[in-house]
């Protein structure tokens, strides 16, 4: 009969390896998770890098030309909502995709509430 597996060590025959934890972690069943079919305990504490699914590659940043910023603040000033074809229009004449200038418009809303609830509170101290 295999002896019982314990904290950080292979099954038997093998090598004892070092536990894969501190020993602050403590012990308890429901902090450890087999690995495969080597049997060792690893405790999901001290291993963060196991995840659950692979993470998406990391959209490039956008860098926008004065020329476009300058006529996506003009029809900002003109208008906070673009849809549809305006949107479309707006990004063909800019050389932009529509989501570039649907993510635009959402960042700039919410930096013109931001710079409004600020003024707001502006008169506010100087009121009272």
């Amino acid at each position: 009969p295999a002896p019982p597996l314990l904290w950080g060590c292979p099954p038997a025959p093998g090598p004892l390896l070092p536990p894969l934890c501190t020993p602050g972690c403590g012990l308890p069943p429901a902090w450890a998770a087999r690995l495969g079919a080597t049997g060792f305990l690893i405790s999901k504490c001290c291993f963060p890098l196991f995840k659950a699914k692979p993470s998406k590659a990391k959209r490039v940043r956008t860098i926008f030309s004065s020329e476009q910023l300058a006529r996506l603040e003009q029809e900002f000033a003109r208008q906070q909502y673009l849809v549809g074809q305006e949107r479309c229009l707006l990004a063909s004449a800019l050389h932009l995709s529509e989501e570039q200038v649907k993510v635009w418009f959402q960042n700039r809303r919410i930096k013109w509430r931001k710079q409004s609830l600020e003024q707001q509170q502006a008169k506010l101290a100087k009121m009272g």
